[in-house]
């Protein structure tokens, strides 16, 4: 047995609304009222064009949209785009889009640079990101996260609030919406 749909509950509010009897709808859209029954109980999925049909006839407008199934902790990194410096000079940025990482690098340099290809995947940045982060098995890390506000090891959740900041070099990074400058961020070496 077919379920109910939003969009269906909806056109039967809206005939309703209208005072219009199911034979009364079927004969707008030349569809028995019999099937009208059949679709409002939820005995019958409608395809799409009878569904185009009865809103047509009660003067609604649907429309289709492609639903994100991806889970939360994959979305997060869509749209991600941070620029890496080296002090106050950029050295490379990156933007995700989906799952794939594209990465401009600015200085070939190899104690500047860490990133040593122009596309990966999410898998590989948080990677990247990872080395920036102190280790998950650190003494004192629980208390370090949760000052930071941070409820589990994430490298994402880490560099977005510590800019990546490492005691043995000056790279960090800066994510969109932010105006930082190294010594703003330098500072953060507090919480290693």
């Amino acid at each position: 047995m077919a379920t109910k749909s939003i969009l269906l509950n909806q056109m039967i509010r809206e005939r309703k609304k209208r005072r219009m009897s199911q034979a009364e709808l079927g004969r707008l859209c030349g569809i028995p009222q019999s099937t009208i029954g059949r679709i409002e109980s939820g005995q019958v999925n409608p395809n799409l064009a009878t569904l185009e049909k009865l809103a047509e006839a009660l003067s609604l407008e649907f429309a289709i949209k492609e639903s994100d199934v991806r889970p939360d902790y994959l979305k997060r990194w869509d749209g991600l785009h941070a620029i890496c410096y080296w002090k106050d000079e950029p050295v490379s940025e990156f933007y995700v889009s989906g799952s794939v990482v594209r990465v401009k690098r600015f200085v070939q340099h190899p104690v500047k640079q860490i990133f040593n290809q122009e596309k990966m995947d999410i898998v590989a940045l948080s990677e990247i990101l990872k080395r920036r982060c102190w280790e998950e098995n650190r003494d004192g890390l629980a208390q370090i996260l949760q000052k930071l506000g941070i409820a589990h090891y994430d490298p994402l959740s880490i560099v977005k609030k510590t800019h990546g900041v490492s005691y043995n070099d000056f790279l960090w990074f800066q994510f969109d919406g932010e105006q930082l400058f190294w010594a703003d961020v330098a500072t953060r070496n507090r919480y290693v």
